[in-house]
């Protein structure tokens, strides 16, 4: 058992490669290793900052913040 929290998870992991394995038709290892790569890509982009768009391609919002009068939130006011 390498890399699992808990047995429950080493047999997690065993079958989500079981099943992606008869979904490719490939055997569960190569289909263990397609799993790792796919979270090792999740975990490298995980963080990252998203692209910003260019200020040129954004349009200014028309509308006028709402007076706080109109705002009707009474379930904030109870104890």
């Amino acid at each position: 058992m390498t890399g699992a929290a808990s047995l429950a998870e080493h047999y997690r992991a065993h079958r989500e490669a079981f099943e992606l394995a008869l979904q490719l038709g490939c055997t569960p290892r190569e289909a263990a290793r397609q799993l790792r790569d796919q979270a090792r890509a999740r975990r490298r982009v995980c963080g990252t900052a998203a692209p910003i768009e260019h200020p040129e391609n954004l349009e200014p919002i028309e509308r006028h913040p709402a007076e706080f009068s109109q705002w009707d939130a009474r379930w904030m006011m109870r104890d």
